[in-house]
């Protein structure tokens, strides 16, 4: 099967709106890494609260270098003319999909065919219960 091709005329606005993004992820990542490592000293009580924003942070960081993952792929199938291309069925992404989520490598169909159920992170959701009985 021929592989679909990118539209070079919508190719600036989409790198731009991923650089965007990557700039935002990348301050983002540093913000949390100075909140962190400026905690300093602190007492047992706020010892117990500290441990649980770190594990909140370090979650949230996951998920930012995961999204950091996602941009810079986006940007190499730019680079490389597929963006704009499904990788499972070869289609063109409609440019709504591609104006929503400018790192999607899917058209909704395939993404929806591909994504897993969701599953709950079982020690997250246990940090969150035994925040609520307090």
């Amino acid at each position: 099967m021929r592989r679909a091709r990118a539209n070079h005329s919508i190719v600036p606005d989409y790198r731009e709106m991923l650089l965007d993004k990557k700039r935002e992820v990348i301050a983002s990542l540093g913000a949390k890494y100075q909140a962190v490592a400026h905690s300093g000293r602190m007492s047992e009580e706020d010892q117990a609260q500290f441990s649980i924003d770190e594990f909140i942070t370090l979650r949230l960081n996951h998920l930012d270098y995961q999204q950091l993952k996602l941009v810079d792929e986006a940007l190499d199938r730019l680079s490389a003319g597929d963006y704009g291309v499904c990788l499972a069925c070869d289609e063109p992404i409609p440019v709504k999909r591609l104006q929503a989520v400018p790192w999607a490598k899917h058209c909704v169909s395939c993404q929806e065919a591909l994504a897993p159920a969701p599953v709950e992170d079982a020690s997250f959701r246990e940090m969150i219960s035994h925040m609520a009985v307090r």
